[in-house]
């Protein structure tokens, strides 16, 4: 059995421990929304997120929040020694998907078949660009900028400083999802909950690589290149 997979079972295992008071899908949708204030407010301390952090923490047992943090570290060591959609296929196996509203995430092995795909021979992306962006529209748990972050990385372009990823989801719990997952593999982008078609930005969550390294002046940096050679 590879690693990943034990950290799923254990995952799956502890999870179904986990404040069994609750719907499953209250607790998912609260480990979720917990974990993306954590890594936010690590980085950026904000005392709204942080009320909000409180207002979930108050309808748990303190061995039940004990629980979640260990279900964080289950998702840090699954992503870290194994590529995958770690999130997006605990949410499957939990049977989490709302069948009516279209939640099925993408399997792994299609994700990183389609990356390959359009990825193309690595080299030849930074010919003439010093890093690539992606566009996710409706990104689910982030297979695809996952996947497109793993083949970049097997081809020994780091992620952090030659992909920058802009992934939306009209689900807060899909995006919160995608946030985690790519500030954990160290991959600078957006995550946005709101709506592609319509261009509707509810709420923007920047990765922790997008700040630290500095992403904002290098996105206006190339543009301001493009704007210069027209």
């Amino acid at each position: 059995m590879n690693t990943v997979t034990n950290h799923e079972k254990a995952f799956i295992s502890l999870f179904n421990q986990t404040a069994r008071y609750h719907h499953r899908y209250q607790v998912f949708e609260d480990f979720i929304s917990c974990s993306v204030i954590a890594l936010q407010n690590g980085l950026q301390f904000c005392e709204k997120r942080e009320e909000k952090y409180m207002r979930i923490v108050s309808r748990y047992e303190k061995g039940d929040m004990q629980r979640m943090a260990q279900l964080l570290a289950h998702v840090v060591n699954g992503l870290e020694y194994s590529p995958g959609d770690f999130l997006g296929s605990i949410f499957m196996q939990l049977d989490l998907g709302d069948k009516y509203r279209g939640q099925f995430f993408t399997p792994w092995s299609v994700g990183l078949m389609m990356a390959r795909l359009q990825l193309g021979v690595v080299e030849e992306q930074f010919r003439d660009k010093p890093f690539i962006t992606l566009s996710e529209p409706a990104c689910g748990a982030g297979c695809m900028a996952l996947a497109f972050a793993w083949v970049l990385r097997e081809a020994g372009y780091s992620p952090h400083r030659y992909l920058w990823v802009s992934a939306t989801d009209i689900d807060p719990l899909a995006a919160g999802m995608a946030y985690i997952q790519l500030s954990l593999i160290g991959v600078p982008g957006e995550v946005v909950i709101g709506n592609s078609l319509s261009g509707e930005r509810r709420r923007v969550l920047y990765t922790p690589v997008h700040l630290l390294e500095n992403w904002t002046y290098r996105l206006q940096q190339r543009m301001d290149e493009a704007m210069a050679i027209e």
